[in-house]
């Protein structure tokens, strides 16, 4: 069960730490120094920086847009008329002139206001 390079349990720790790092170093070696390095790294930075930038410029435009339509559709919906006694009547009131229209269109004669009388 144990594998070829490890030690047994029972054998000294330090022995075994100076091998461990020993096969870190073997299988991770040091990179080379290049001239390079630190652009290549900002480069990779600003690449990632740069699609946050643009997802933040995207959802500003779409929010002003959405306040554009909404101010849009407000000033639209308040310069449209409509009849102030349907929202200020009440349902009784508005079946009574409905009622009283269809009556007068059947017999030919013209409501008389009451405020004349």
């Amino acid at each position: 069960m144990w594998l070829r390079n490890a030690d047994p349990p029972d054998a000294p720790d330090d022995g075994r730490l100076a091998r461990l790092f020993a096969a870190y170093r073997e299988a991770c070696p040091d990179p080379e120094p290049d001239p390079n390095f630190m652009p290549r790294l900002w480069q990779r930075i600003e690449a990632q920086q740069f699609f946050a930038r643009d997802l933040k410029r995207l959802a500003q435009g779409l929010v002003t847009a959405a306040v554009a339509v909404s101010l849009l559709m407000g000033v639209f919906l308040t310069r449209g008329e409509t009849p102030v006694s349907f929202y200020t009547g009440t349902y009784v009131e508005i079946l009574a002139a409905n009622q009283a229209d269809e009556n007068h269109a059947e017999t030919g004669f013209l409501p008389v206001a009451q405020d004349n009388l």
